[in-house]
């Protein structure tokens, strides 16, 4: 409490003690100043006027104490509700307690919401696990599935027609059922490759492609150039950059017959660069009317961080996807939280 609220105490208690005074000595039609005119009678008179004073100015404090801590143990319980996410319990209209019931729809609201999103969010996550379940599923049924099935129908085969065929068709055969154990050994590679954690766990972005990048060289016969220019990045769009990269670098396996892969991170002052380019087969963009589920995938994450993406592409001379990633410069320089 401020010091001029003790004043104010005291000045509503002299009041009171002098209206009083004033109306008891008026009906008792007693002459005010031939009262006072006696000295011994007006210091008694000015001391219980003091005394009085005081202790009237103590009561109203006490009862403004009791009332103040009331209301607050109240606001205190509808803020425990609040929190608690229960209906608060308005006892008066005063202002206060208007915000207060305000403020608890708003948090009502505003829990349904988040549990509402929180719903959706599990629903998407399980959904694209079930998606992604499907295609690994489907790519090992059409792949390595298919490939070692036919392999092992050409060796069982072989071994009971061993001592019947020619030398030379042997060597052919067994070259075929080398070649279709090459082609699920190289698959199973991709699968592995991009079945890397969505999560950097803990890597930075140049750590990350410098990982599959350098497994892309031990695991397949793909030359690549890489080139980087980047500082530290939000861990959003560092996540979402790496498996981009992560689904490029699959296609480029599966389908692009590729021996070289260029990569290209370049950062500035407000963007992003992602530029991948590779010498493969290539396609017609104008006969692909609808996008592979990868490149569907890749185009998602870049329209969520805002970004552009720019494919070019003709039979014969490879594929370049240039994405470019707009850097709010709040977020600027802020990894896992840290400046």
């Amino acid at each position: 409490m401020k010091k001029n609220d003790y004043f104010l105490f005291l000045l509503y208690a002299a009041v009171i003690i002098f209206a009083i005074i004033f109306v008891v000595l008026t009906s008792l039609n007693i002459n005010i100043w031939k009262l006072f005119s006696n000295i011994w009678v007006l210091e008694h008179f000015l001391f219980t006027v003091v005394l009085l004073t005081f202790s009237i100015a103590v009561l109203l404090l006490l009862l403004w104490y009791i009332l103040d801590d009331n209301s607050k143990r109240h606001i205190n319980q509808n803020l425990r509700r609040i929190l608690n996410n229960q209906s608060i319990r308005v006892v008066e209209d005063s202002e206060i307690n208007i915000n207060l019931a305000r403020l608890s729809k708003k948090m009502s609201h505003l829990t349904t919401s988040l549990q509402n999103t929180e719903n959706s969010r599990i629903l998407n996550s399980q959904e694209i696990v079930k998606q992604e379940r499907r295609r690994i599923a489907r790519d090992l049924h059409d792949t390595v599935s298919q490939e070692l099935f036919a392999s092992s129908m050409i060796l069982s085969g072989l071994s009971q027609n061993l001592t019947q065929l020619p030398q030379e068709q042997l060597q052919d055969q067994l070259k075929v059922v080398e070649e279709m154990l090459q082609h699920a050994q190289n698959d199973l590679r991709i699968l592995l490759l991009h079945l890397r954690p969505i999560e950097l766990e803990n890597k930075s972005l140049l750590e990350g492609f410098d990982m599959i990048l350098k497994e892309l060289t031990d695991k397949s016969n793909i030359e690549v150039v890489y080139r980087k220019n980047i500082d530290k990045l939000p861990k959003k769009v560092e996540d979402n950059v790496f498996r981009i990269g992560q689904e490029v670098i699959s296609n480029t396996l599966k389908h692009s017959k590729a021996t070289r892969l260029e990569v290209y991170l370049n950062q500035t002052e407000n963007e992003l660069q992602l530029k991948m380019v590779d010498n493969g087969i290539g396609f017609d963009m104008d006969e692909s009317h609808d996008l592979s589920y990868g490149l569907k995938n890749i185009k998602d994450r870049v329209d969520d961080l805002g970004g552009t993406l720019q494919l070019l592409s003709q039979p014969d001379k490879g594929v370049s996807m240039d994405i470019r990633l707009p850097l709010v410069p709040e977020e600027k320089g802020d990894n896992n939280g840290e400046n």
